[in-house]
């Protein structure tokens, strides 16, 4: 047993998912209280004392759960590191394919048929995955594609910062700005 905890407290992944998986389970127990909610939805027009019983246990459980979860999470949050070399290391890793239904989109976007876009997209995701080579480097190689979007196009398609932009917003609205 010993052995097994050290193997745990040592995994370089993750170092300490407890945090986060007990919010996860707090999570569970705060929607299984939805089903008495909702038991007491049909009598709220004829208040009987039925609803006070499970409003004694449920109302203060829920908020004493979720006080907790989110005190939990702003603690994750507040001594969350973010490594930003990794973070690109690991798109790297994908050979640009994140960036696969961009160009799906533009291509559309530019009057192509979904399925034709597709056909063109698809394949292109399938060899760069298998042979490890660049996808934007292989839709450059596909006339039929540079055809449609242009240099600036395929930059915008390939640009990262595209799913960043509402990253403000949510720290904003989070507190953490």
């Amino acid at each position: 047993m010993q052995k097994v905890k050290k193997v745990h407290l040592q995994c370089l992944i993750n170092e300490n998912p407890i945090g986060s998986e007990n919010i996860t389970g707090i999570s569970r127990v705060i929607r299984g209280y939805i089903t008495t909610a909702y038991e007491n939805v049909p009598l709220w027009h004829e208040r009987d004392i039925s609803h006070s019983s499970a409003e004694r246990i449920m109302l203060p459980d829920v908020t004493i759960a979720l006080d907790y979860a989110l005190n939990r999470f702003t603690n994750i949050v507040d001594r969350l590191t973010v490594f930003e070399d990794n973070m690109r290391n690991n798109i790297d890793k994908t050979f640009g394919l994140i960036f696969s239904q961009r160009v799906l989109l533009a291509l559309i976007n530019k009057g192509m048929v979904r399925e034709e876009a597709y056909d063109k997209v698809q394949p292109k995701a399938m060899i760069s995955w298998e042979t490890k080579t660049p996808f934007r480097e292989l839709i450059e190689q596909d006339e039929s594609i540079t055809s449609v979007l242009t240099k600036e196009e395929l930059d915008e398609c390939f640009d990262p910062k595209h799913h960043l932009n509402q990253v403000d917003t949510i720290f904003e609205r989070a507190g953490l700005a």
